[in-house]
């Protein structure tokens, strides 16, 4: 329980490696607001949290609205007291090669996985900066890393979300503020059953092996400060036969 006292804020916390996140969070005793379109999924995955014994608040936004997510960071304040920890997972994924993007795909995808994020700094980071303390996690991906055919609108967002967060943490480092970026490859974000034995247990991480990481960072003692670290089954990722 080491997070007890502390309060999260996860973007897309309503389903898949954000309710992951917030589970995580939770059970080393943090409170946590879900951050998310309202409807039943997000009612159902804080329902879920307080019914395991967390303290959890479901926060209706959607992230591409600036009015949206200061309201719902006000929210936070009000109803759990403080923030402590703001993980930035909200995004998707699409893909098509670029001369066949859509104008409305590219800014569908640059507005939920970069402008999401920069908006929710923008209204949260002032109340983490005032406390001259607090840990901001990114969720991007390989595609942040490394190029691959067919994914030049979602590689550029990821990349964009890196830069933000790089500069990012230059500016709060001096007050204290910590900042990681965590890049996952092949996560089972669909939530499809692996048999332990099975091959692909080595091909595919789940959800929760992410959100322990996650929980793992936002742990660390506050003289610690992670960086950007990617995470991937053994037998994917970066490979030594090319």
């Amino acid at each position: 329980m080491d997070l007890e006292g502390r309060t999260a804020l996860i973007t897309g916390g309503s389903r898949g490696l954000g309710a992951a996140i917030a589970a995580a969070l939770a059970s080393r005793g943090a409170a946590v607001a879900c951050m998310a379109r309202p409807g039943a999924e997000l009612e159902a995955s804080v329902a879920a949290l307080s019914g395991a014994g967390a303290r959890a608040l479901a926060v209706p936004a959607d992230v591409t609205h600036a009015s949206e997510v200061e309201a719902g960071v006000r929210m936070t304040l009000a109803q759990l007291g403080g923030l402590d920890i703001v993980v930035l997972n909200a995004g998707t994924w699409q893909g098509a090669l670029v001369h066949e993007t859509t104008e409305q795909m590219w800014d569908g995808l640059l507005d939920l996985n970069l402008k999401g994020a920069f908006l929710t700094l923008k209204y949260a980071l002032p109340h983490l900066l005032e406390r001259r303390r607090g840990t901001i996690v990114g969720i991007s991906s390989l595609g942040g890393w490394v190029g691959q055919p067919g994914s030049a609108a979602y590689a550029a967002s990821k990349w964009g979300l890196r830069g933000l967060l790089e500069s990012v943490a230059l500016e709060v480092k001096p007050a204290g503020v910590r900042v990681s970026i965590v890049s996952p490859h092949n996560m089972n974000s669909a939530g499809r059953k692996i048999d332990p034995g099975s091959p692909d247990r080595r091909r595919a991480l789940e959800t929760a092996d992410v959100a322990e990481l996650v929980a793992h960072i936002c742990s660390t003692p506050e003289y610690v400060s992670i960086g950007n670290v990617t995470i991937w089954p053994i037998g994917a990722g970066i490979r030594s036969d090319g």
